[in-house]
């Protein structure tokens, strides 16, 4: 056999990972170094391969398993039905059936991952028709929404569970486009600038724009910052920066104007 070696097996600890996948790497890292039965007839070599690949706390479990034998003397394929039988779980009839027609959608769960996890819970649920069971308890299981609703309206008749994930996908990709060409739409015609902002917002109920008094003049056809009479000086307050009809010392009424003008007799510059 070539001295190169092909693939990494990784250590085995049984209070994370579980025996069965990982019997299945071990078979399959022994296959593409090509030890089986015929390179390795007493299978001491694979024993010692897996056994130096546990991790302390499953060494120590392996070798309390095998008592009263030490466990260099327990043959490979002894050792693995010692290992099955203690890390398979009975099978207990309904309750596997439970936790499959108890299993719902998860966020964040695609509908093919959803389709491949409940596939595994019918492991040992011994059902006449797997498929049926299977397409039935994704559309029962989906999360609500549009795909479940659409789903839900289907005839039976031909209906296999590849066709409904891929109905559910389908659906889920034209809502998401959906969405994404309404936010871009949505992009367009939104306000590029503060002031287009400031004037969409000041729309009333009636569909005018409200307008803005100049807190100098009062008028509303320019901003505070460029009137024209912001040096001048109130004649109430005699201080400069707006004209007496603008003063808060003062009540006085002035009715809006659309063109600015200046009022000699209620303004004088500093």
């Amino acid at each position: 056999m070539s001295s190169v070696q092909f693939g990494i097996l990784h250590s085995f600890d049984h209070n994370t990972q579980t025996w069965k996948t990982y019997k299945g790497r071990i078979a399959q890292y022994f296959l593409a170094n090509d030890i089986n039965k015929n390179s390795d007839p007493t299978g001491d070599k694979r024993k010692a391969i897996l056994l130096s690949a546990l991790t302390e706390g499953t060494y120590k479990l392996v070798t309390d398993l095998v008592l009263p034998k030490d466990v260099v003397d327990v043959p490979y394929e002894d050792l693995l039905t010692r290992l099955d039988d203690h890390f398979t779980p009975k099978s207990v009839g309904f309750g596997e059936r439970h936790n499959f027609y108890a299993a719902t959608q998860q966020a964040g769960e695609t509908h093919s991952q959803w389709a491949a996890r409940l596939r595994g819970l019918t492991a040992k649920c011994n059902f006449l028709n797997v498929e049926e069971a299977l397409r039935d308890k994704f559309i029962m299981g989906l999360q609500p929404g549009r795909e479940k609703e659409k789903l839900y309206t289907k005839d039976l008749t031909d209906l296999t569970l590849a066709k409904v994930v891929e109905m559910a996908e389908n659906l889920s990709c034209a809502r998401a486009a959906a969405v994404a060409s309404a936010g871009a739409a949505a992009s367009a015609v939104a306000p590029s600038t503060p002031d287009q902002l400031f004037k969409i917002a000041n729309v009333g109920k009636s569909g005018s724009v409200a307008k803005v008094k100049c807190g100098v003049c009062g008028y509303t056809n320019h901003k505070s910052a460029d009137c024209r009479f912001a040096n001048y000086v109130c004649k109430k307050c005699h201080v400069k920066g707006h004209l007496r009809k603008m003063c808060t010392k003062v009540n006085y009424v002035q009715v809006d104007g659309g063109d600015e003008g200046e009022d000699d007799d209620d303004v004088y510059a500093n």
